[in-house]
């Protein structure tokens, strides 16, 4: 059962944006790791009240609706870093909230809101649109524009939508679902025909051009290490290069895919992919506990002392300025095709590697 959540606007004015890159391309390196400044790692209610009494685990608190079916915390402080996330996208993806050549949309439903920041600048932008929100958490803001709306809800469940939508958007949903193709079969379901559906997700692989990378890595190991824990309890992470075959498969026509790169750290020598990976650094850093917590603690048997000792190194690998590495963030989007259109060819793929 869905509970609305009737919820000031929020300053959405863009911040300054620099241009996407092919993930083929090299981002050349600072010849200085130094930074020049210290580390980062100091890093309504007319719903049911017992959703906003959220489990308290581990020093941190979680969703209590579907409470365990999502694995990482919704406190002030990771609230706070999925806000500087959001702004961190909007930077990388020159200003641009969406990719799909929207016209006029009348609907349009975003899965897995969070904080509600991309709903709320898509309701400024298209004031025509209802923009609805959805999310295990109720931690979104109370005032919003006229036309937006929040929505607790699990999209894992079948009645997670009711009216056709003109635009379906997801984002950084990875390990918040068995099988992310579910997701992608109900959306094609419930779009319009001509709709589109977009997904902006993460690669959890971390990736190095120059070889200043070595092996033993100690923040590409937890990366691999949170990947286990995700994959033992049916959830995986890995999904974002999957995404356009997914897409097509569901039977989206016109699908597009685009690749970015962010820096974990910043190590670049350009000032503005430097200053995105200044900010990624600080996102990584206050996320590190909360991307571990739970996941090795049920996928992994952990103990939350060793989680927390085995993070002290790889926050320091994570700020290390002599390792070049990044992530890929893929953007893909789709069109349902209209009434009996005969089905048109998707572009090729970017190369991955």
């Amino acid at each position: 059962m869905s509970l609305t959540i009737p919820v000031p606007p929020r300053d959405t004015s863009p911040p300054s944006s620099v241009e996407a890159v092919s993930p083929r391309s090299i981002i050349e390196a600072d010849s200085d790791p130094s930074d020049g400044l210290e580390s980062c790692d100091t890093s309504t209610k007319s719903v049911n009240q017992s959703i906003f009494d959220f489990v308290r685990e581990n020093g941190r608190t979680y969703h209590r609706y579907q409470a365990g079916s999502y694995p990482f915390p919704n406190d002030q402080f990771e609230i706070e870093r999925m806000d500087l996330q959001f702004e961190i996208l909007k930077v990388l993806f020159k200003g641009r909230n969406f990719f799909a050549p929207l016209k006029d949309p009348r609907k349009i439903f975003d899965i897995g809101t969070g904080t509600g920041k991309w709903a709320i600048e898509m309701g400024n932008t298209f004031p025509k649109a209802e923009v609805t929100g959805t999310d295990l958490s109720p931690i979104q803001p109370e005032w919003v524009p006229n036309n937006v709306k929040f929505v607790i809800d699990d999209a894992n469940e079948e009645d997670w939508m009711l009216d056709p939508m003109d635009y379906i958007h997801t984002r950084l949903l990875a390990g918040s679902f068995e099988d992310f193709r579910d997701v992608i079969a109900k959306s094609f379901r419930y779009l319009k025909p001509g709709g589109w559906m977009e997904s902006q997700e993460m690669m959890t692989t971390v990736y190095c051009d120059d070889g200043t990378m070595s092996p033993d890595f100690a923040f590409a190991e937890w990366t691999q290490t949170q990947d286990q824990a995700a994959m033992n309890l049916g959830k995986p992470l890995r999904i974002a290069n999957k995404l356009k075959r997914w897409y097509e498969q569901a039977g989206f026509v016109d699908v597009h895919e685009e690749v970015f790169k962010l820096p974990i750290n910043s190590w670049p020598k350009d000032p503005q992919f430097k200053m995105l990976g200044r900010f990624n650094e600080t996102n990584l850093l206050d996320g590190l506990q909360a991307f571990s917590l739970q996941l090795f603690q049920r996928g992994l048997n952990w103990t939350k002392d060793e989680i927390e000792v085995y993070l002290v190194h790889v926050r320091k690998a994570l700020s290390d300025r002599n390792v070049h590495a990044y992530h890929k963030i893929y953007v893909v989007w789709g069109r349902k095709p209209e009434e009996n259109e005969l089905g048109v060819p998707s572009p090729p793929s970017q190369p991955t590697s």
